[in-house]
């Protein structure tokens, strides 16, 4: 289940595991599998790049992954100054 996608449409994105093993196409030739164990994960241009039980450890790993590809990120969601809208992150 996605939980948290780029604003910028980079393919960046954290899951939520609520189907281990489930296998999710992407396109006709790139699909996920989700992993067997963990709550969350997080993926990056089509591929898993970390599993965690913790949301704060891959939020984490979200926020640097992003930051690597733009300048104009949210960091963490904190719920005073963030909204959710569609899964993104948008100021209040």
């Amino acid at each position: 289940m996605l939980v948290r996608r780029n604003a910028q449409d980079y393919d960046v994105a954290i899951y939520y595991n609520n189907k281990p093993n489930l296998k999710k196409y992407i396109s006709a030739s790139n699909e996920i599998i989700y992993p067997a164990s963990k709550k969350y994960f997080l993926v990056v241009d089509g591929a898993i790049v970390k599993t965690s039980n913790s949301f704060e450890t891959i939020e984490k790993e979200y926020v640097k992954k992003v930051a690597e590809k733009t300048d104009d990120g949210f960091g963490r969601f904190d719920i005073v100054k963030h909204k959710l809208v569609e899964n993104k992150v948008q100021l209040r």
